[in-house]
C-alpha cells in the first residue's frame, strides 16, 4: 500500500501525538466541574477526538482580527426610536488665551470661535499641536506615530474651504488623536502590543473617516496597553502628566495622557471594561463612553466583539458632545450599529429630571477615593436637581468570563504559536491560555446570566434618567459595561491626600445627551476641567 504524500504526513502527525483515552476526559471533568462514569466516558470518546479534528480544522482558516463571530449583541431597555438628527447648542466659555499654552488647553467649542473670528487658523493651531506632540509625546511615551504631514495637509485644506465660504461644522479644522487601534493607510496600527509593531492596516476605520468628513484634523496615532489593557506598551509605559511617576492607566492611556498634556484638542479612545473611565479618572480629563452600538467599530481592534466601545476624551462634557455628534450612527461595515437622535443642551434643566445617587457606593480599588460625599450631592442641589438614593442588585460572579473568551479567540494564533510571550509587562499570556479552557457551554451560560442581567438592571432603574456615582462608576463600572448603557466621567479636584477625585454619571439607552447634559452644568459651576499639569 503506498499513501500520497499528504496522506503519509497524516499518518505521522496522528502518529506523533498521543491518543486522547477516558483518562484525559476525566482529567478534564475536574477543570470543568463535571463529573461522568467510565461508561459515560467511553461513550463520548469517539466524539471528543472527531471534536479534536474540528478544533485543528478551523484553526487552519485565515481569521484575521477583523473576522467577527456571526452573532451580534443588542443591549436590552428603554431607549428612543431610531432617528438620525443631532440637536446640538454650544455655549463658548470665553476663557482667556494670550499663550500658545493657553490655546493648547481650550475647549473645542472656544477654539472653534477663535477659527470662526479668524484669530487662528487652522494651520496654526495644527502647528501648534504637532509642537507639542513633538516636545511632550516623547517624553510621555503617548504618542506612537506623528502624522504630521496628514494633519497639515487636512488642516491646508480646512483653511481654504473656510475661506470659501464652507464650514463642516463644529470640528472643521480642529487638530485631534486616536488610539493606535484605529486602522489608517500607510501608517501602522501597533495595537501597542510587540507581535504587531510593524502591522499595516490598508483600510480607514470607519470613525477616523467621519472625522474626516466633518473636516477635524488627524495629527497623532496615541499610546494604548498592549492589546488594549493598562498603559504598558512596546516602547513603556505612558506616563500621566500629572504625576510623572505615575502611568495614565489604560487602555486608552495615550488618549488621556495627550488630552491632559494639552497635546491635542479632543482624542478618541475605546472602553471594553473601563478602558476610557480609568485613564480620564487618572488624568483628570473628561470621558465618554457611548452605549453599545452608538459608534462604529469598523476598522478597529477587536477585543470583545460584544462589549467594546469607541467613545471621546475631551476637555469638557460639552466637547465630547461635539464629537460623539461627528462619529455616531449606523454603518453597514459594523453590523452592531443604530441610528438613534441625539439632543444636547448646555443649560440642561435638571429640576425636571429623575437623577438617582448611588446608595451602595465604593471604591472599586485603591485609584479610587470612593463614596460620594456631601459635596457632590449639594453640588448637584444647586444646579436644580434633587438627588434620590438608589441601589442596584451586584452582578453574577462569572459573567464577565466572555470577554476573556473573547479576547483569548480574537487573538488565538498568538497563543499557540507562542508569539503572546514577546509582550511584556501583560497579563494577557496567561489569560489568554487559562480561558481555552472554558468550555463553549459556559460562555453561553454567561452570555444568558448577561440577558439575565440587562432585564434586572433596567428594571431597577426604573424611570430614572441618570445614576450619580463616585469616580469611575464604583460598581456600575462593570454592569453597565455588560448592559451597555453610556457612561461619562467629570474631574473633580483631588481628595485631602492629593489623590484624583471625579464623579461618574450613567445614563439611559442611547441618552447621551442627558448625561452630557448634566456634566455640561456641573463644569459650568466648577474649575476643575481647567487644570493644567505642569511638565
Amino acid at each position: 500500500l503506498v499513501l500520497p504524500a499528504e496522506s503519509r504526513a497524516k499518518l505521522i502527525e496522528l502518529q506523533s501525538k498521543p491518543e486522547l483515552t477516558t483518562a484525559d476526559i476525566a482529567t478534564a471533568e475536574r477543570i470543568f466541574g463535571l463529573e461522568f462514569s467510565e461508561e459515560e466516558r467511553k461513550a463520548i470518546l469517539a466524539s471528543v477526538k472527531q471534536q479534536s479534528g474540528g478544533y485543528e480544522a478551523i484553526r487552519k482558516l485565515d481569521m484575521p482580527n477583523s473576522v467577527a463571530p456571526a452573532f451580534i449583541f443588542v443591549p436590552e431597555g428603554k431607549q428612543p426610536a431610531p432617528g438620525t438628527r443631532n440637536d446640538m447648542r454650544y455655549r463658548v466659555s470665553g476663557l482667556k488665551a494670550s499663550t500658545d499654552e493657553d490655546i493648547a488647553f481650550l475647549p473645542v467649542i472656544d477654539l472653534q470661535e477663535r477659527l470662526k473670528k479668524k484669530e487662528i487658523s487652522s494651520v496654526e493651531l495644527t502647528k501648534l499641536y504637532l509642537a507639542r506632540l513633538e516636545k511632550h509625546g516623547g517624553p510621555l511615551l503617548n504618542v506612537v506615530t506623528l502624522l504630521s504631514d496628514v494633519a497639515l495637509s487636512q488642516a491646508k485644506r480646512a483653511d481654504e474651504e473656510r475661506a470659501r465660504g464652507r464650514v463642516r461644522g463644529t470640528l472643521h479644522g480642529i487638530p485631534y488623536g486616536v488610539k493606535d487601534l484605529l486602522a489608517y493607510p500607510g501608517y501602522p496600527t501597533t495595537f501597542g502590543a510587540e507581535p504587531f509593531e510593524k502591522q499595516m492596516l490598508e483600510e480607514t476605520a470607519t470613525v477616523i473617516s467621519k472625522l474626516e468628513e466633518a473636516g477635524a484634523v488627524l495629527c497623532a496615532k496615541l499610546s494604548l496597553g498592549a492589546l488594549a489593557m493598562d498603559d504598558h506598551w512596546f516602547k513603556g509605559k505612558t506616563k500621566n502628566p500629572f504625576n510623572l511617576e505615575q502611568g495614565s492607566s489604560g487602555s486608552s492611556a495615550g488618549s488621556s495622557s495627550a488630552m491632559a498634556a494639552g497635546l491635542v484638542a479632543f482624542t478618541i479612545g475605546t472602553e471594553t471594561l473601563g478602558s476610557i473611565m480609568s485613564p480620564s479618572h487618572r488624568c483628570r480629563v473628561t470621558g465618554l463612553r457611548p452605549t453599545f452600538g452608538r459608534v462604529s467599530r469598523h476598522g478597529a481592534m477587536a477585543l470583545s466583539w460584544t462589549m467594546d466601545k469607541i467613545g471621546p476624551i475631551c476637555r469638557t462634557a460639552q466637547d465630547c458632545a461635539a464629537v460623539l455628534a461627528a462619529i455616531h450612527g449606523r454603518d453597514a461595515l459594523d453590523p452592531t450599529t443604530v441610528d438613534r437622535p441625539l439632543r444636547f443642551r448646555p443649560d440642561l434643566d435638571l429640576s425636571k429630571l429623575k437623577i438617582g445617587y448611588l446608595e451602595n457606593d465604593a471604591a472599586l480599588d485603591e485609584d479610587d477615593a470612593g463614596g460620594l460625599v456631601g459635596s457632590h450631592l449639594d453640588l448637584l442641589k444647586s444646579l436644580g436637581a434633587n438627588p434620590i438614593p438608589i441601589k442596584f442588585t451586584m452582578p453574577t460572579n462569572g459573567i464577565d468570563t466572555l470577554l476573556s473568551v473573547e479576547a483569548s479567540a480574537a487573538f488565538e494564533a498568538l497563543t499557540r504559536t507562542g508569539e503572546v510571550n514577546t509582550i511584556k509587562n501583560s497579563l494577557w499570556p496567561n489569560i489568554f491560555r487559562s480561558h481555552r479552557f472554558v468550555p463553549g457551554v459556559e460562555y453561553l451560560q454567561a452570555m444568558r446570566a448577561r440577558t439575565l442581567l440587562m432585564k434586572q438592571f433596567e428594571r431597577e432603574l426604573g424611570d430614572f434618567d441618570a445614576i450619580i456615582a463616585s469616580d469611575r462608576g464604583s460598581y456600575l463600572l462593570f454592569i453597565t459595561n455588560l448592559t451597555g448603557h453610556p457612561q461619562l466621567y467629570v474631574p473633580q479636584g483631588l481628595t485631602a491626600r492629593g489623590a484624583q477625585r471625579g464623579l461618574s454619571i450613567v445614563g439611559r439607552l442611547y441618552d447621551e445627551g442627558t448625561i452630557l447634559g448634566i456634566g455640561a452644568r456641573i463644569q459650568q459651576k466648577t474649575d476643575y476641567w481647567q487644570l493644567r499639569p505642569k511638565i
